[in-house]
């Protein structure tokens, strides 16, 4: 199975901040991999439920979110089974500072049924779900399958966690993209929380 790079996880000095440290030489680059590469490390960890100090179960949350971007990526353009994919993951990437429930759920979630996914969003999209940045298209089925079914999950903390990741590990202005989509999803998916 070809790998893709581990992504460091972060943990922002503010929690209510994003650690906006990585490399602005990597930022540019078209390679994915790289700016993943890039991030900065982070701290904590859950295990049984239990959280170690320093880390809020926002962060860990955030942090399954990149690990579930780096996976789909990876199972994209490796071809391998889903399943393998997520394994591989679970067992290799440095999964300590990650809700590993939560990236599960996700990852499981989006890659058993990614045509639901896909289907739910095609709509507000103005291409076809295929020519669409790999990055973006990542962002966007983890934002859908949580507006769809992490309804605990409020939406401007999805569209949010879309905007910011967007801005870590995708193109430029992919944020801007990534935010115009989900504005419109929000106003089919979650109608009553969009006019709030």
């Amino acid at each position: 199975m070809k790998k893709i790079p581990q992504l460091p996880v972060e943990q922002p000095s503010d929690e209510s901040q994003i650690d906006d440290s990585t490399d602005k030489s990597v930022k540019g680059s078209t390679d994915p991999a790289a700016q993943m590469r890039s991030t900065a490390s982070a701290a904590g960890t859950v295990s049984g439920g239990k959280m170690k100090k320093g880390v809020s179960r926002n962060q860990l949350k955030r942090n399954a979110r990149q690990r579930v971007l780096q996976a789909l990526y990876q199972w994209e353009f490796s071809g391998s089974d889903a399943s393998a994919v997520r394994n591989e993951f679970l067992k290799e990437q440095d999964m300590s500072r990650v809700d590993v429930d939560y990236f599960t759920e996700l990852y499981n979630g989006i890659s058993k049924d990614p045509d639901a996914v896909d289907g739910a969003m095609q709509d507000a999209l103005d291409r076809p779900i295929a020519d669409l940045d790999p990055i973006e298209r990542a962002v966007l089925r983890i934002c859908v399958y949580e507006l769809q079914n992490r309804l605990d999950i409020p939406l401007r903390v999805v569209i949010n966690e879309g905007i910011e990741i967007t801005k870590r590990f995708g193109a430029d202005q992919g944020h801007k993209y990534i935010n115009g989509v989900l504005d419109k999803l929000a106003e089919r998916l979650r109608p009553h929380e969009s006019r709030g």
